[in-house]
């Protein structure tokens, strides 16, 4: 008699879950709606030239976002954000802006939370 049963692929591995969670903010003040320019593969700004890069993304409210698209392995990603702090211009008209570059380095099927900060300044 044959039994056949489901079982994983020993020489799998699942893929782990790894995070990229950014904070945009101005002197302590979150920037909501911020626009969010990714560029992988890099830690070196790329420039404020936003065709340079490879994604546009949009904080929430809290001036968050949240990428959960990284992969496991050694990952460098560039972020570049804009927006408006209405606390400090209440015209709404001059952008704050700033970069930070993520190196990011986890095992196969390890999961991880990077946190990270983008200061903006005028």
């Amino acid at each position: 008699m044959f039994f056949a049963g489901c079982s994983n692929d020993p020489d799998t591995v699942d893929e782990g879950t790894v995070r990229l969670i950014v904070n945009v903010s101005h002197h302590g003040y979150p920037i909501s709606n911020a626009a969010v320019f990714r560029k992988n593969g890099t830690t070196i700004y790329p420039g404020a030239d936003t065709t340079l890069y490879d994604a546009r993304y949009v904080t929430d409210t809290n001036g968050n976002i949240t990428f959960t698209d990284i992969g496991n392995g050694t990952k460098d990603v560039f972020l570049y954000a804009k927006g408006i702090d209405p606390t400090w211009d209440t015209t709404q008209i001059t952008p704050v802006s700033g970069y930070y570059g993520f190196h990011i380095v986890t095992g196969i099927g390890e999961d991880k939370d990077v946190s990270g900060l983008i200061s903006v300044s005028e």
